[in-house]
């Protein structure tokens, strides 16, 4: 009976060893170079006590837009050592009047409706939200008026917040939409191996990671 007892502790502690390795196995699934890629000069972040993840991205991105409901369960949960923000692309001058189109809803203080109703009226209602007029009616939507859209949409803060936008694509190198920078050092995109569904994934990977050096 002894010897019974034994074998099964034996036999229980290797099977507890064996669920460890694959648990630290698991965890190490996410690789530089293949899922990641380290970025050449790593920027400030803005808050140098919180982990930073920013995701680059453009209303009319399809991939972008279906990240989306990924990212609204994500920001639920996310832990307070972390922050999140976005950072529209501006590649071209379609990209740049959306960028402005984001930066005006955050100074009105209306990121949290603008976002979604920008993506639902570029790719549910097939409206391209680049002329001056539909952007009026757009913001009229959300409760704007006219003169207020207009004098938000050119105003310092918003020129500032473009120029922020452009500058970090081109310091990050961005290529292509979802991308997400983790810490200012880590970038994500989407590739066939890790889809849209799972970015957030390597995110929160990585996340761990920069918790762990800290």
């Amino acid at each position: 009976m002894d010897c019974i007892k034994r074998i099964r502790g034996t036999n229980g502690l290797a099977l507890i060893l064996l669920l460890l390795v694959a648990s630290c196995a698991e965890a190490e699934t996410f690789t530089e170079g293949r899922h990641y890629q380290l970025l050449d000069n790593p920027s400030t972040t803005s808050d140098p006590d919180k982990i930073e993840v920013v995701e680059v991205f453009w209303i009319g991105c399809n991939h972008c837009y279906a990240l989306e409901s990924y990212l609204e369960d994500w920001k639920r949960e996310i832990p307070q050592d972390v922050s999140f923000m976005k950072s529209h692309a501006t590649w071209n001058e379609m990209l740049k009047t959306h960028a402005r189109l984001f930066y005006t809803s955050k100074a009105l203080g209306l990121e949290g409706s603008a976002i979604p109703a920008a993506f639902n009226a570029f790719h549910r209602e097939r409206r391209m939200l680049t002329g001056n007029t539909e952007l009026e009616y757009f913001f009229k939507g959300l409760g704007v008026d006219r003169e207020k859209y207009k004098a938000v949409s050119r105003s310092f803060g918003v020129e500032n917040s473009l120029r922020q936008a452009d500058k970090r694509m081109k310091d990050w190198k961005i290529t292509g939409v979802p991308t997400l920078i983790v810490n200012g050092k880590y970038k994500v995109s989407a590739t066939r191996e890790i889809g849209t569904n799972r970015i957030l994934e390597v995110v929160d990977f990585l996340i761990e990671k920069e918790r762990n050096s800290l």
